[in-house]
């Protein structure tokens, strides 16, 4: 929304105006995308916002003050405003010293043509997707979501920090027209719109809806599978609490809970051994694939942690420098989905999972029920047989992580529910042993 001069020379004015101890925070931008359902555009929505946050301080009180008027008068309005509210506050001898400048990581904007491109080019998006959809007989519905915002906070001590995020992807399910099949695909989270390839997108989700047709009903239980990044970037999702940083959530009892007395992370030290020794994850500051902020909420500089090495605890804590939502990696190697499949003797695999839900319970930390949809199939001698019918799970990412039997190549993806905004990760396939299918689940 705003480029790092527009932003400046707006938060200087402001703290021109204010004169004094003040801190200005500055945020704004777009959020749009098109949906389509039934082979047809229903959606093209762009929403825009922007606000200042002006912070003033005289002496030991403060007072806080926004605004959505970015002109001269409304600047003046702001500052008065926040002049008032410290007047009127009592006074405070515990407010923190503001910060002064600070070092943070370079990191590279997204590519132009993700600040620019917008309906129309969607829409373009859209009909060769979908035009695809009707030479292959499956229906299409998906999501374009584009997001390009701004933050920018400055104060009199001379901190200046700004971060501008751009991003998109491609979403997309198609089905069979009498429900018999469905299959999904996308990628989020990308920079740079020469990374997004609709059409090959379409045609992985379309064959996994012709793939899926008269699937087989086969027995509950416990199964090798391999999930596909955005099933393990949801099942991960669940996991990275434990390391007091923030991100994942999901339930099996919360990740807080996990650090208390007598949680699964009560009395772990640096070096104990958690996972498998295939299972590596990271806090990549810099990322050149990510483009993630290097700002921390505090406004301190953030910095790149080692969460776990080959299955070893490396840090935990939520005093560290870096948070798990931020330029998250789970290293992984070259390998691709079809690879993986060529390397295993029996198996299931899993495309996409969701309705995931807390389990309680006192023996297994992180106990989650889901349910996979939109491509499960069979793996027998290293070939994919057929489709098999969806199930519901019951498996902590705990022991999951620890049954790591292959780890593939990392793609960017979403960890959350959502596809727009920050919280893009980098996330292989991986192969997994033991995983409890527990019932067949009507899911299409």
């Amino acid at each position: 929304m705003y480029t790092r001069d527009q932003a400046k020379a707006i938060v200087d004015k402001v703290l021109d105006m204010a004169g004094g101890d003040a801190q200005v925070t500055l945020t704004g931008g777009e959020r749009s995308g098109t949906r389509w359902a039934n082979s047809t555009i229903t959606t093209n929505l762009v929403q825009y916002d922007r606000q200042l946050s002006l912070t003033l301080r005289l002496g030991n009180r403060a007072g806080t003050a926004t605004t959505r008027d970015f002109s001269d008068d409304g600047l003046r309005t702001l500052v008065a405003d926040a002049g008032a509210e410290a007047r009127q506050a009592a006074e405070n001898f515990s407010l923190p010293e503001l910060l002064g400048p600070q070092q943070y990581v370079p990191v590279p904007e997204a590519a132009a043509n993700v600040f620019d491109y917008g309906p129309g080019e969607r829409a373009r998006m859209v009909k060769a997707s979908l035009d695809l959809c009707e030479r292959k007989g499956v229906v299409g519905a998906g999501y374009i979501p584009k997001t390009d915002q701004t933050n920018c906070t400055a104060n009199s001590k001379g901190l200046f920090a700004y971060y501008r995020n751009a991003e998109t992807g491609f979403i997309l399910t198609c089905r069979m027209p009498d429900g018999s099949g469905s299959g999904w695909a996308g990628t989020t989270g990308l920079k740079d719109i020469g990374q997004l390839d609709p059409v090959a997108l379409t045609e992985v989700a379309a064959n996994k809806a012709l793939m899926s047709r008269n699937a087989r009903a086969i027995e509950p239980g416990r199964y090798t599978v391999i999930l596909e990044p955005r099933a393990n970037a949801r099942f991960l999702s669940l996991l990275t609490g434990i390391f007091g940083g923030g991100g994942g959530g999901g339930g099996g009892g919360g990740a807080a809970g996990l650090q208390t007395q007598g949680g699964f992370m009560a009395n772990r030290k640096v070096g104990d051994q958690l996972f498998s020794e295939s299972f590596s994850l990271r806090s990549d500051i810099g990322n050149p694939v990510l483009r993630q902020s290097s700002i921390m909420p505090n406004f301190t500089p953030a910095s790149s942690v080692t969460w776990v090495d080959k299955g070893k605890l490396a840090s935990f804590g939520p005093n560290q420098g870096a948070t798990t939502n931020m330029s998250l990696v789970m290293d992984g190697s070259q390998l691709s989905v079809e690879e993986m499949i060529k390397q295993t003797r029996r198996g299931l695999l899993v495309t996409f999972f969701w309705y995931i839900r807390g389990v309680p319970s006192e023996g297994q930390p992180l106990l989650n029920t889901g349910m996979t949809r939109d491509g499960l199939f069979l793996i027998e001698n290293g070939e994919i047989v057929g489709p098999v019918q969806n199930f519901r799970w019951n498996m902590s990412p705990i022991v999951g992580y620890n049954n790591l039997s292959l780890v593939g190549k990392p793609v960017p993806m979403h960890m959350g529910e959502s596809y727009d905004g920050s919280g893009t990760a980098l996330i292989p396939p991986v192969r997994m042993e033991e995983f409890y299918m527990t019932s067949v689940s009507p899911a299409l």
